[in-house]
C-alpha cells in the first residue's frame, strides 16, 4: 500500500479482519510457515491458527523474519515441496 496509497483503505481493511472463529472449519491441510522474530505477524499468532486449524502443521524458521522465504530461501522452499508431494 505504500507504493499505491489510493489502496490503503483497502489494506487496512483487509489485515484488521479477524477470521480467526473459521480456522476450526477448514479441514484441508494446511502448512503455516513463520519466522520466530516476525514482528509484522507474532509468532504468537501463528501458534494460535495452528490450534485453531484441524490439519495444519507449523513450521517455524529460526531468526527469521516476516519474510522468512527471504531469510531462510531453502528451507522454505524445502518445506513445501515436503508439503505438496
Amino acid at each position: 500500500y505504500l507504493a499505491t496509497p489510493e489502496l490503503k483503505k483497502i489494506f487496512l481493511n483487509i489485515v484488521r479482519e479477524d477470521l480467526m472463529s473459521l480456522l476450526p472449519t477448514i479441514s484441508a491441510p494446511t502448512l503455516l510457515l513463520w519466522g520466530e522474530k516476525d514482528t509484522a505477524t507474532p509468532l504468537s499468532l501463528g501458534q494460535e491458527m495452528a490450534k485453531a486449524l484441524p490439519n495444519s502443521r507449523l513450521v517455524i524458521f529460526s531468526g527469521a523474519g516476516h519474510f522468512s522465504f527471504l531469510d531462510r530461501p531453502e528451507e522454505f522452499c524445502a518445506e513445501i515441496r515436503r508439503f505438496v508431494v
